[in-house]
């Protein structure tokens, strides 16, 4: 199985490293601690890497999900972390955080709410709007 650019960044961030783009470079911190067996896997994902680095997007590992979900500014970052691998039901963007927020403020979620929302976010390819 090939891996995709989003699980290469998973696996750095469980090693305890933190991926930067600088220029046409891949930096990976801290230098000394990436284990000898993932260097080929960063290198064959290198210019994939180097292109996410530079979106405006976060990876959160939410607790009450239980999985890996994505902050993305816009659509076409949106679309790019789809193109990299991830889930298109585990992004929400900034429009969509928006209207979350909103909600929020009126009535707060319930961890069990947040985890409906989701689910059905995923079942039904879904998207959050007004």
């Amino acid at each position: 199985m090939t891996l995709t650019a989003i699980e290469v960044l998973k696996q750095a961030a469980g090693h305890g490293l933190k991926l930067e783009a600088h220029g046409d470079d891949l930096h990976v911190i801290p230098g000394d601690r990436v284990p000898v067996d993932f260097v080929p896997l960063l290198k064959a994902h290198k210019p994939q890497l180097l292109t996410l680095l530079r979106l405006p997007f976060v990876i959160v590992d939410s607790q009450i999900l239980g999985e890996t979900i994505f902050f993305a500014e816009d659509e076409d970052t949106r679309a790019a972390l789809i193109e990299a691998g991830a889930e298109p039901w585990s992004i929400y963007t900034k429009d969509e955080l928006r209207v979350l927020v909103a909600n929020n403020r009126a009535k707060p979620f319930l961890p069990d709410e947040l985890c409906k929302l989701h689910e059905m976010k995923r079942t039904f390819h879904g998207r959050i709007t007004t």
